[in-house]
């Protein structure tokens, strides 16, 4: 398994930007940027399908793992863990849940 780094660049109340890097072993670079969408109408098409906060946030980590795996490794795992990149967009997903 290897380890990559996921670094947001730009979080903005709509979106952010996740730049994707995997340059931890002596081999060459690997990078993209990932654009997350947390907009009012793309979380509200969350909530219509059911899910709750948790649910939401699930469905963020299992897009940008997709992505990840689709076009960089298929066996990876975050260095230092997913809660810096989730817990920057939460709060942006959590508003629409207070409404």
């Amino acid at each position: 398994m290897k380890e990559i780094e996921l670094k947001l660049n730009l979080v903005r109340p709509k979106f952010a930007d996740i730049d994707v890097i995997d340059n931890l072993d002596q081999g060459g670079r690997k990078r993209c940027t990932i654009t997350v969408d947390y907009s009012e109408y793309d979380v509200k098409s969350l909530i219509r399908e059911g899910l709750d906060l948790e649910g939401a946030m699930a469905h963020y980590k299992e897009r940008i793992t997709y992505i990840v795996k689709r076009y960089l490794l298929t066996d990876f795992e975050v260095k230092g863990g997913w809660d810096d990149v989730l817990g920057a967009i939460r709060p942006y997903v959590k508003k629409y849940y207070q409404e």
